[in-house]
């Protein structure tokens, strides 16, 4: 059995479906896999109506209720509940049905292999300091290898007590691979030895396989946007392409990143993961600042453009170098643009270097197990 040790616990699109694109390949590999059912408080707090989030303090962590993210799920009302019964039941299906486990002791009993990643667990500014589980500081059977597959660090550097304590636990790795360029090559330089960089897990799937797990909507005829943070030309951008296509917007963005006025925005904010892909499988075109809005817009091809985040662009833009695709990448664009840029696009040439990049990541992970 092959235990994946990853954020399948996040009510968040990207990093559910990363998951579920990571088990479901290990199957097609005629694997056994599960999910590790590591989900810890001071992580998956942070989805609940009433959110608990955690900080670290010189003396360790502090718990705190985060009023703003209160008042938003508050102000969603029965949408709050309705997104999280959807993915609830996308996680029951698809990834587990365990619940968390209450300590780590014999968390890893049962796996000859763990597969640490993908996802930014090794991003201390999202696991809350450097978490013992997804570094491998955890208690294991002598026979048990620990390999990352696509783990992040977000572009992170890290501080000098947090280098030390990583240095010192992955460097027992058995095999180690991460999701950004720049990411491999720090890790590489730390630990002296070889690190692959490899595909997001969703990326190892074709459309095909993703339609499979998808919930086709009632829409039709829509412009999908999806923002995980304000963007005010990518909202600009939208409104004049809806014009001048004659399609409405439709947002599976959470409300606060739609502020400024854009009530004509329709807001579908109870969709889970296989809503999610089936809302941008039907999509005329796509409109996101997101890393997996983009890599689903590429694998369904969809005409999409993608707006720069205000902080993290390393691996969007590691994706788009990869592929051919930088020119899809924007800091503002008029409405035209959208289109033209999906018209000189040569797919056939995306679809070469993705098969490429795919066996790639393949075969670092056969070897790897």
């Amino acid at each position: 059995m092959i235990g994946i040790l990853t954020f399948y616990w996040a009510d968040d699109y990207g990093g559910m479906l990363q998951a579920y694109a990571l088990k479901r390949r290990l199957e097609l590999m005629g694997e056994r896999a599960e999910m590790v059912p590591y989900a810890p408080i001071k992580l998956r707090g942070r989805y609940w109506l009433c959110p608990l989030c955690a900080e670290r303090k010189d003396w360790g962590l502090r718990y705190f209720f985060h009023r703003y993210m209160f008042k938003e799920n508050l102000r969603q009302g029965w949408s709050f509940w309705a997104r999280r019964w959807a993915m609830g039941r996308f996680r029951r299906k698809y990834l587990t049905a365990k619940r968390p486990a209450r300590g780590v002791r014999d968390l890893l009993e049962p796996y000859r292999t763990v597969l640490v990643g993908s996802d930014q667990v090794w991003n201390p500014d999202i696991t809350v300091d450097l978490d013992d589980a997804y570094i491998g500081n955890i208690p294991r059977r002598e026979d048990c290898r620990l390999v990352a597959y696509g783990a992040s660090l977000g572009g992170k550097r890290l501080l000098e007590g947090d280098r030390e304590k990583f240095v010192r636990h992955v460097k027992e790795f058995s095999a180690i691979s991460l999701r950004e360029r720049t990411d491999a090559a720090y890790v590489e330089e730390l630990l002296g030895r070889k690190v692959r960089d490899v595909l997001d897990p969703v990326l190892l799937l074709d459309a095909a396989e993703w339609r499979r797990a998808a919930k086709p909507p009632r829409e039709r005829g829509y412009i999908l946007l999806y923002l995980t943070e304000y963007h005010e030309p990518l909202l600009r951008c939208a409104q004049a392409l809806s014009k001048e296509l004659g399609r409405e917007l439709l947002s599976l963005s959470r409300p606060s990143t739609l502020a400024g006025g854009y009530a004509q925005t329709v807001q579908t904010r109870s969709a889970g993961p296989a809503e999610f892909l089936g809302y941008l499988e039907h999509a005329d075109c796509v409109l996101t600042n997101s890393f997996h809005g983009t890599a689903f817009s590429i694998l369904m091809e969809k005409p999409f453009l993608a707006f720069r985040h205000s902080t993290r662009n390393n691996r969007l833009e590691d994706l788009l170098d990869k592929l051919g695709l930088s020119f899809h990448l924007a800091e503002e664009a008029r409405p035209e643009e959208v289109l033209k840029r999906w018209a000189e696009t040569d797919r056939e040439e995306v679809r070469r270097r993705l098969a490429e990049e795919r066996e790639r990541s393949l075969r670092f992970l056969t070897e790897s197990l």
